[in-house]
């Protein structure tokens, strides 16, 4: 039997495994490569990643993938079908990034999961399939507390001057340019990566009063959304901004009765676990 290519692609970035009965190979050895929303974007940066890598995954028999914007099967099918030419010889699945964040944290257990990391999401998985859901609504329309929601208020407040100097200078060094930022946001296909990007640079001033108070908004606007849909209980987290600012993120979820017992910031590992038990047996 050939190798399992596994991929996790996020709206901001992407994580590539290839797993055979000898170990697990990653492909993003240089750092994370391209993301990509089949909801939101386009992604030709990462097709052309992967097919930069055919070398490395031409004994790929089977492709698993989940990913961002991928929740309905019309999105997922078209995903599958702009990656089956770059693997002639795989089957390719392509599910959610919701069903392999479960997957990853809980295995073959039920529990409560939620992604936060450039988007939001979160439902209730059964230990095989997702019920009791969030619309995926979006960066516009949803994504309480993700990346590229708490991203927006950033960038608006340093282009009307409501931040503080010292953030200001953490997150962005400078005064951002508008015709710049008002171009990546309105007409580019990556808006909600670009609306995400300065988030990761808060943590080095998380504890100033602007950043609480903005993370405390953006966390209880989440935290009451997934309260209201899966009621209380304990919830396990993926993403870059659950991982990076877990003790303000449990503290809102905690307000809901929703107990945060584990955030991690790559899922891959877990998947490739969840592989080992259920995929090669």
């Amino acid at each position: 039997m050939g190798a399992l290519l596994i991929g996790d692609v996020g709206g901001s970035s992407s994580r590539w495994a290839l797993v055979d009965g000898a170990g697990a190979l990653p492909l993003h050895e240089g750092g994370a490569w391209p993301g990509y929303n089949a909801a939101t974007g386009e992604g030709t940066a990462l097709l052309e990643r992967l097919r930069g890598a055919a070398s490395r995954t031409v004994d790929a028999t089977r492709v698993k993938v989940h990913a961002a914007g991928c929740g309905t099967a019309g999105r997922a099918q078209r995903l599958a079908s702009e990656l089956a030419p770059l693997f002639p010889k795989a089957t390719v699945t392509v599910e959610g990034d919701l069903l392999g964040a479960a997957r990853a944290v809980w295995g073959t257990a039920a529990g409560l999961v939620l992604i936060a990391g450039t988007g939001m999401n979160a439902g209730r998985y059964d230990g095989e399939r997702l019920s009791a859901g969030i619309p995926s609504l979006g960066y516009i329309l949803g994504d309480e507390g993700g990346g590229a929601d708490i991203g927006r208020v950033l960038w608006r407040d340093a282009l009307r001057e409501r931040m503080p100097p010292r953030v200001l200078q953490a997150v962005f060094g400078t005064m951002p340019a508008l015709p710049e930022v008002i171009g990546q946001v309105y007409r580019n296909a990556g808006a909600a990566a670009f609306l995400a990007r300065p988030v990761e640079r808060l943590r080095a001033v998380r504890h100033d009063p602007y950043v609480q108070a903005l993370l405390r908004e953006r966390f209880d606007a989440l935290a009451a959304e997934v309260g209201r849909v899966l009621g209380g209980g304990e919830l396990r987290a993926v993403g870059s901004v659950a991982a990076g600012f877990r003790e303000e993120l449990s503290r809102a979820l905690g307000a809901q009765g929703l107990s945060l017992t584990e955030a991690v910031a790559d899922p891959l590992p877990g998947l490739i676990t969840y592989a080992r038990q259920v995929w090669l047996p």
